[in-house]
């Protein structure tokens, strides 16, 4: 069987039925949207479609040590800190951090804003994002710590 004949086999079977989970983070109405997880990417990458709510500020500077991180503004302003200066990202613009680079995302318009986050390689963040809207503070610390988020100085937010 050729290449071409095995894409074509495949693409002749029906399409299976796909959901995508919508995380609510808190009471303010910002959602994640898992599009794709590192299970279907084999591990490549996972992409998220986060809805900040007018309300919704962002995350202070921080950095991963195991993945990158890639956002695509689709709808709004949002501010983003590349770990020396703060710029204004508008739909179509692109912000990337590299693992270990520093990087914080703000919203001070009161109008909501959607990103696409592309984390590679392909890390789950469910769990994180779920547990965000509803952990104590007394255990903040510990999932940060668990899901590879690192804080540093407020860098003028």
């Amino acid at each position: 069987m050729t290449e071409t004949e095995s894409i074509a086999r495949r693409s002749e079977q029906p399409e299976r039925a796909r959901q995508t989970r919508k995380i609510r983070l808190g009471t303010g109405g910002s959602t994640i949207e898992v599009l794709a997880g590192p299970a279907e990417t084999d591990g490549t990458v996972s992409i998220y479609r986060w809805h900040m709510a007018p309300s919704s500020r962002g995350p202070a500077p921080h950095f991963h040590t195991t993945f990158s991180e890639t956002f695509i503004v689709l709808e709004g302003e949002v501010d983003y800190f590349d770990g020396h200066a703060w710029r204004t990202l508008l739909p179509g613009d692109t912000a990337h951090a590299a693992a270990g680079d520093a990087h914080a995302l703000r919203k001070e318009r009161a109008e909501p804003a959607t990103l696409l986050m592309a984390l590679s390689p392909g890390v789950p963040r469910e769990e994180y994002f779920a547990q965000l809207a509803t952990v104590d503070e007394r255990d903040l610390n510990r999932l940060h710590e668990a899901h590879d988020n690192h804080f540093v100085d407020d860098c003028g937010r």
